[in-house]
């Protein structure tokens, strides 16, 4: 599926979140398009069944696109809480979560799933990321005991 084709089952997933009947000219606004491009794409939306569009009636996901959404909305969470775990401040991470999450295959997103539910698990928090944080700050790799192995 196109990132644009995403991106508007987002848009429609977040409009009917904040409980209100989503309109043509809301999603035209929210994307930042012409209402004739939202009409469009709402007809190739509702050819894959994941809409349930009539022209002057408002939008709907069907449950499919409600599944597609939670997918688009949990991979776009991995991605910013990583990049927020490697000090990426907020407001970035979300931006580029946005657009991170349309482009990388699944199987990567599930890697880095695993890799944050494990760092998350770990009993305390892992050496190696208290380290990561302070060369974030200094620019410094701090002083380890391991041994040069030459």
């Amino acid at each position: 599926m196109s990132e644009t084709l995403e991106r508007y089952i987002e848009t429609i997933h977040e409009l009917e979140e904040k409980g209100r009947k989503v309109r043509t000219k809301d999603m035209a606004r929210e994307l930042k398009v012409k209402e004739p491009s939202v009409t469009e794409m709402l007809g190739k939306l509702k050819e894959k069944d994941l809409v349930e569009y009539e022209p002057y009636q408002g939008t709907s996901l069907t449950q499919k696109g409600e599944d597609l959404a939670k997918k688009l909305m949990k991979k776009h969470a991995t991605f910013a809480e990583f990049l927020k775990m490697i000090g990426v401040d907020g407001e970035i991470a979300e931006k580029d979560a946005c657009r991170i999450e349309h482009v990388v295959n699944h199987e990567t997103v599930e890697k880095l799933r695993k890799f944050l539910k494990f760092v998350e698990k770990a009993p305390e928090e892992p050496i190696w990321l208290e380290h990561y944080k302070d060369f974030i700050k200094t620019g410094k790799h701090p002083e380890c005991d391991r041994k040069n192995k030459d």
